[in-house]
């Protein structure tokens, strides 16, 4: 309740827009951007599913871009972009302030989110430009008329249908994508994500811890609600670094939707 509390707040709560040093926006943008990571890291698991459905789920997103005010994104992307930079800055504000403590606790113990932060940052920027506006080839499918397949529900195949009478679209072949660069210079990217998620749990760890106790939990349950976080960002970070193993470790699958394709694919922007 206290998580959606704060999701919720960062909508409906906002006032002016001031800086300050208080804890209030870094600890709302944290929980957002968990949840992101929660839902993000939910979808991407339709890459085990092939091409068909983890192309569709990235057109998915797609479609939602007349949310975007105009923009090639869909709002809740613009959301989560304004969140990062939220938590970015009023971070960067704070691990300013604590100049003065690093003589006296040390480095690491005072500006460990921050390192840790700079380094996540550096990431995603990589991410970004790899995967969210990086160049693909093209992939056909049919797309459901309703966003998700309900008939797929059962199956898993949320995002494509083989309904006949659904006309077939040319997509962003992320999946081809992930394979591609996750199996590319000798795997060095892939180790870098993996690398990337670790740091991401570390992160998350340390800043679950200090956010609990502003949450409005009871004092007596804090020590459980700490451990429940630390379950999630493992359990997190396990899904995650599952995307980079299983591109070494497997081929690519053609996918279902096979003689829709060209025999050349032609490449697609971003």
């Amino acid at each position: 309740m206290a998580i959606l509390y704060e999701v919720c707040a960062t909508i409906f709560t906002a006032k002016n827009i001031k800086l300050s040093s208080d804890r209030t926006g870094l600890t709302r943008s944290a929980i957002l951007l968990v949840l992101f990571m929660v839902i993000h890291g939910v979808g991407n698991l339709h890459v085990f599913m092939g091409p068909d459905d983890f192309n569709g789920y990235g057109y998915f997103y797609v479609r939602l871009y007349w949310t975007g005010f105009g923009l090639p994104a869909n709002i809740v992307e613009e959301y989560i972009l304004l969140s990062a930079l939220l938590h970015m800055f009023v971070g960067v504000k704070r691990s300013l302030d604590k100049k003065g403590m690093i003589k006296t606790a040390g480095m690491f113990p005072t500006m460990n989110l921050a390192l840790s932060g700079v380094m996540l940052g550096t990431f995603m920027t990589i991410h970004l430009f790899q995967f969210r506006f990086g160049a693909t080839h093209q992939y056909w499918l049919r797309p459901p008329p309703m966003l998700i397949s309900w008939w797929g529900i059962p199956h898993l195949n949320l995002f494509w249908t083989q309904d006949l009478d659904v006309p077939a679209v040319p997509v962003r072949d992320i999946y081809k994508l992930e394979y591609s660069i996750f199996t590319s210079a000798n795997n060095f990217w892939a180790y870098f994500y993996i690398f990337s998620v670790c740091v991401f749990m570390t992160h998350a760890c340390l800043g679950w811890k200090k956010v609990t106790p502003v949450l409005g939990i009871p004092k007596a349950h804090i020590p459980n609600v700490e451990k429940y976080g630390y379950a999630i960002f493992l359990t997190l970070g396990v899904i995650y670094i599952s995307f980079p193993l299983y591109c070494m470790s497997t081929h690519p699958f053609a996918g279902h939707e096979t003689d829709l394709q060209p025999a050349i694919a032609p490449m697609s922007p971003a």
